[in-house]
């Protein structure tokens, strides 16, 4: 995979994502000359799910959403109009007929465990992964946002808060909530701090939460963290990137790449990579040593001209934003002083039931999540945000609900995850092309496997041992799969 020792060696990335620029930086950082494509308006733009996301660095999330059971819950979760799991009534969805047959698949006891451990093998290394692309880029996440905070009055906010993280449970010494905190300590190891606690406990660390919502207690993570704003420290990386030579195009025309093939030389076809670009003025193609697909949900039609067919689909995720001054000054102190107006929040909460999470960011509480089915073509579904507003609202006690002042419509957000039907991300080489390497299908964890996919795509390019066992993650998993015949 590597170039000789002492040659000029080029990478593409396709992706602008925390996935695809953590990819350049870390192929950067082994000595590449990097060029990232991003077809959207901007890195980090309005609609991209790396900047829509709940921000919270989910280190301790290995547990697969497809758990054991869950076709007996389904009929319950489509009826429930506060539910989580909703189908979207599009054309798309009998697309997703083998997916879905996937995802059950999945959900048997054995396949959960395995795919729960298998994520835990690149969240052990989550953190490392980042500290390195970090280092290399310049960007200290401890450090004040400066410019690239989102509004004037959080420029002086660090981009990385260290509050911990709560998930409230129905009932946290539950069997089910017991079995999942048992497959979080053994896909993760002794490092995971994680405490339960009853509510007292949780109204000391949060005492907006109201007593509904409390008193069935919640797992504790002290070491979890949260980006203040998500699109922010992509920025950032991103300018670090561009400081050590890298290019990125943007757009249409600069950064749409419609396909992968084999570059050509004279009369003959060379092991290096052509990437095919949308054709605008002026506009062309790039032979590289290494072209990375990290774009998201959009990876699949290039993964299958590069001879891997994934069930790679997407599940829609929304975000509703509340801008009141009392969620907009947030510090890493829990004691609030004078100075500082009173905030619902100091840290993500989690309701699985639920199925969102609240994060005070810097310009306003952020409450993002729900799964909705139905492609990435239809527009928003609108009764989704008054939903989110309900669920963030009762999370709350009366005191803190009024306090937070009506949501910003404006910033009623629609993004797209991409998933596959076992919860694990596609890393590693194409089947069908020499210099080709996947790193898609994050589902929800995108921005925390950002750094350490980077890392091992970085090595695999380099030719160099790998720090984490990819088999789980190959692109080919799928072809024995009884289930999998996608529709054309």
């Amino acid at each position: 995979m590597a170039a000789a020792v002492g040659t000029a060696r080029q990478a593409a990335v396709v992706g602008g994502g925390f996935v695809g620029i953590s990819c350049a930086l870390h192929l950067q950082r082994v000595g590449f000359d990097v060029t990232v494509f991003e077809a959207g308006d901007a890195v980090a733009g309005t609609h991209a799910a790396s900047n829509g996301n709940a921000g919270t660095f989910a280190a301790y999330a290995n547990t697969p959403m497809a758990k054991p059971g869950i076709w007996k819950d389904l009929p319950k979760m489509l009826m429930n109009p506060d539910g989580a799991f909703k189908l979207a009534p599009t054309s798309h969805l009998l697309r997703m007929l083998p997916w879905g047959l996937g995802v059950l698949d999945a959900s048997r006891e054995l396949e959960w465990r395995k795919n729960a451990l298998a994520l835990g093998t690149l969240l052990r290394d989550a953190q490392e992964g980042y500290d390195i692309a970090w280092a290399h880029a310049g960007v200290d996440v401890d450090a004040a946002m400066g410019a690239h905070a989102p509004t004037t009055a959080s420029r002086g906010d660090a981009f990385a808060s260290r509050n911990g993280y709560l998930i409230l449970h129905k009932d946290a010494t539950s069997s089910g909530v017991a079995a999942t905190a048992r497959l979080r300590r053994d896909g993760l190891g002794p490092s995971l701090r994680m405490e339960t606690l009853d509510q007292s406990a949780i109204k000391e660390l949060e005492p907006s939460l109201s007593d509904d919502v409390t008193r069935g207690g919640a797992h504790w993570f002290p070491d979890a963290w949260f980006a203040r704003d998500p699109a922010a420290l992509l920025l950032a990386m991103t300018d670090g990137f561009r400081r050590r030579g890298g290019d990125v195009r943007v757009g249409a025309a600069e950064g749409t790449v419609t396909s992968l093939t084999r570059a050509p030389r004279g009369r003959r076809v060379n092991d290096r990579v052509r990437v095919n670009v949308a054709r605008g003025d002026g506009r062309r193609d790039f032979d590289v040593d290494v072209a990375v697909v990290a774009a998201g949900a959009h990876s699949a039609g290039l993964a299958a001209a590069c001879g891997d067919v994934v069930p790679l689909d997407t599940e829609r995720g929304y975000h509703v934003q509340f801008n009141n001054a009392a969620s907009t000054s947030v510090t890493d102190s829990d004691s609030d002083s004078d100075s500082t107006p009173p905030r619902p929040l100091r840290r993500p909460v989690c309701s699985p039931e639920g199925g969102f999470i609240l994060t005070p960011m810097s310009h306003g509480l952020r409450a993002a999540g729900l799964v909705e089915l139905g492609g990435d073509r239809a527009g928003a579904t609108r009764a989704r945000f008054e939903q989110l507003e309900r669920g963030t609202r009762a999370l709350l006690s009366d005191a803190a609900a009024r306090e937070l002042g009506p949501r910003d419509a404006r910033r009623d957000w629609l993004g797209f995850r991409p998933t596959l039907p076992d919860s694990l991300p596609v890393i590693g080489p194409a089947s069908g092309m020499d210099g080709v390497l996947y790193a898609f299908g994050h589902q929800h964890v995108g921005f925390t496997l950002g750094g350490v996919t980077g890392k091992v795509v970085a090595e695999l390019a380099a030719g160099r041992a790998l720090s984490v066992d990819l088999s789980p993650f190959r692109a080919d998993r799928f072809k024995t799969k009884a289930w999998w015949r996608p529709f054309a």
